[in-house]
């Protein structure tokens, strides 16, 4: 199903009117762009998917898909914290709460949208870096599509790369043998697209990825009709942090909520890695370049290690340091054993085992309880945002997703990009 094209994609520094796929201001490059869509107000469908918000999702087609967001309460955990209006925001694979994304986490919010948005406008493939989770979202994408897709993966990270069904060979995975750093991807994603003309993803300047996201903060809306006081979630780039804080100021020129003040974020990171958290609260840039080996020594004790971007989009206008500042929010560095605790509590409470990102965020909920800086009564979207695969084990076959192409760490570069244009011509 298609309909008329409903948005625009502006420039937030200079107000510039930008092409739908864009990435960025050719004025302002240190800028993420931002949807502007036709209809302000805030009119979700009866649909059960992520599509039930597609007046706010960049792409005119829609499909029928078990993605979408869920928000529920949990009176057990609420009352273990001592909140009154704790909200959970599941974002992974559980039915009995009525979360089915197929591949147990909210990167699969990002990857329709990002896909059909692509295909609408004449772009034939992408390529991507990704931990693991987005790899599992845009390779699941691609095969429901066939649409091309190239996935670079470190290898320590191979092991996550399944989905739920037999991918299709448009879906091509490229492992950085012996590495264990997503930064090495992320490099090689880049010099994969400017070499070879390979159309980006985008990340977090990816306006799809962000409005895709950004529906768990919409279904909170739907559900309660109310904006949460508090926004908890943990994070990697902060890409999904940025996604409810915009989703939060469009509900909020709606005019159809009370009070029109944007929810605070508290955003969870794997202490010793914490390159956001130590960001904000010593107001320091980041520097992704510097002390490489120091920052993988800190990355490599870390439980949540799908939170460990060394190069978020702290700084860019519109990127995590303006989300943090517009609403007084903070951040957390929890530890290993706080995220085990976390994890334990979920599943006593609520009954569902959830990954360790959930456990940071938990984690990072009861330290700003502790704090004061939530109150009992103030109301809480708890962003859960992926769950292991062991349900989704009990209803799918899981299907690795086979390497395509392995390249050597010293291959990650211009010359060695340049390589491989027989490789990529001939495939």
């Amino acid at each position: 199903m298609t309909r008329g094209s409903h948005h625009r994609v502006v420039c937030p520094s200079c107000g510039r009117s930008l092409p739908q796929v864009a990435h960025q201001c050719p004025d302002c490059p240190d800028a993420l762009p931002q949807s502007v869509y036709e209809r302000p107000a805030f009119q979700p469908t009866d649909r059960s998917d992520i599509f039930r918000f597609s007046d706010w999702l960049p792409c005119t087609e829609t499909l029928d898909t078990p993605v979408g967001p869920v928000a529920f309460r949990s009176e057990a955990l609420a009352d273990r914290l001592g909140l009154a209006r704790l909200t959970i925001g599941f974002s992974g694979y559980a039915p009995a709460v009525g979360a089915t994304n197929p591949t147990a986490s909210f990167k699969d919010f990002e990857a329709l949208p990002t896909l059909l948005l692509l295909r609408e406008h004449g772009v034939e493939s992408i390529v991507l870096a990704s931990a693991g989770n987005t790899a599992r979202a845009f390779a699941h994408a691609g095969t429901l599509l066939d649409f091309p897709v190239y996935l670079v993966v470190p290898e320590a990270m191979l092991y996550r790369v399944w989905i739920p069904l037999p991918a299709s060979p448009s879906v091509r995975l490229i492992v950085i043998d012996g590495s264990k750093d997503y930064s090495t991807a992320i490099r090689c994603a880049a010099l994969l697209s400017t070499n070879l003309s390979i159309h980006p993803e985008g990340g977090a300047r990816n306006v799809a990825r962000r409005d895709g996201m950004a529906t768990a903060m919409l279904e909170y809306a739907r559900v309660y009709k109310d904006i949460p006081r508090h926004y908890v979630q943990a994070v990697g780039s902060g890409t999904g942090a940025i996604a409810a804080w915009e989703g939060a100021k469009r509900l909020i020129a709606s005019g159809q909520f009370d009070g029109g003040a944007l929810p605070r974020l508290h955003l969870a990171q794997n202490a010793p890695f914490a390159p956001l958290h130590d960001a904000w609260t010593n107001h320091v840039p980041i520097r992704p370049e510097y002390d490489v080996d120091g920052q993988l020594r800190r990355i490599a004790p870390i439980v949540a290690d799908v939170l460990a971007n060394r190069n978020p989009p702290y700084a860019l206008a519109g990127g995590v340091r303006d989300a943090l500042g517009s609403c007084s929010g903070y951040t957390y560095a929890v530890t290993n054993e706080e995220i085990a605790r976390a994890q334990h509590l979920f599943l006593a409470c609520v009954k569902i085992s959830v990954g360790p990102e959930a456990g940071a965020a938990l984690a990072a909920l009861q330290q700003a309880v502790a704090a004061g800086r939530v109150l009992p009564d103030d109301s809480i979207l708890l962003h859960v945002t992926g769950t292991g695969d062991e349900l989704l084990r009990q209803d799918y076959t899981i299907h690795p997703v086979e390497p395509w192409l392995r390249l050597a760490p010293s291959d990650v570069s211009p010359e060695g990009i340049k390589r491989l244009r027989n490789w990529f011509a001939g495939a």
